[in-house]
């Protein structure tokens, strides 16, 4: 396997673990611009628009910033869509492995802060060795799933 789909198949690993947390955000982030309600002033410095304009800058500003946050909400709903996807996939992905496969895998990359191979191999019973090995040949079986 390329270093390269190693190193993304375990950078989706170790962000598996904050993707509901993610959501969250989203949609708070969503429901904090939906809320907005707050509108540019002119100030007395400025020149104001003359009285035959179709348009004011408050008009103007109100359209841009509508305009702006809906591109934002759009973006946070296809962001957290597409995390959800990702762990659905991994989700999926991780019941075909074997159960100590899967152990390992939830032992390293899903626990807060990450354990050491020590600590991973005392709880699975393995040498050190063993469990990188594991870990490799574990690896590469989820990147062709998730990649």
């Amino acid at each position: 396997m390329e270093e390269n789909n190693f190193k993304k198949t375990e950078y989706h690993l170790y962000s598996y673990k904050d993707i509901d947390k993610l959501n969250q955000l989203a949609d708070i982030k969503v429901k904090q611009l939906l809320n907005d309600v707050s509108i540019k002033a002119i100030s007395y410095e400025e020149k104001s628009s003359p009285t035959n304009s179709f348009h004011s800058n408050v008009e103007d500003e109100v359209i841009k910033r509508d305009e702006h946050m809906r591109e934002k909400i759009e973006q946070l709903k296809k962001d957290k869509e597409s995390r959800t996807i990702e762990k659905e996939l991994i989700n999926v992905t991780l019941d075909l492995l074997e159960d100590e496969e899967k152990k390992l895998v939830e032992l390293r990359y899903f626990s807060k802060p990450t354990r050491s191979w020590t600590s991973i191999a005392q709880d699975l019973n393995q040498s050190v060795d063993n469990c990188i090995k594991v870990r490799r040949k574990v690896i590469d079986r989820i990147s062709t799933y998730i990649l």
